[in-house]
């Protein structure tokens, strides 16, 4: 399955483009693995990818808690300092800052 993963940030998918991502499930033993991968139409820089790389891995292990146990935990993270700095660079206007 794949969906296209849009921020609804006034001016940050003309600046940034739209991301793909695409889940894949399949039989691992009595298990299944769930393998999740983006594309992005254009290139983006490190600091604009840091977001996700840091966001991706909570999302999913949410989702695992959820389909194991029937609860979401709650995930503490901080702000993607990276990501945030370097859309306030491209012209996006960044909440808080």
């Amino acid at each position: 399955m794949t969906v296209t993963w849009d921020v609804n940030w006034l001016g940050l998918v003309e600046a940034r483009g739209s991301t793909l991502v695409t889940y894949d499930l399949a039989p691992s033993g009595e298990t299944v693995k769930l393998t999740m991968t983006q594309a992005h139409d254009r290139e983006l820089s490190d600091d604009i990818l840091s977001g996700g790389r840091a966001g991706w891995p909570a999302i999913l292990s949410s989702l695992k808690s959820l389909l194991e146990t029937g609860k979401v935990p709650a995930i503490q993270m901080e702000p993607p300092l990276k990501l945030l700095a370097a859309l306030k660079e491209m012209g996006i206007k960044v909440p808080g800052m």
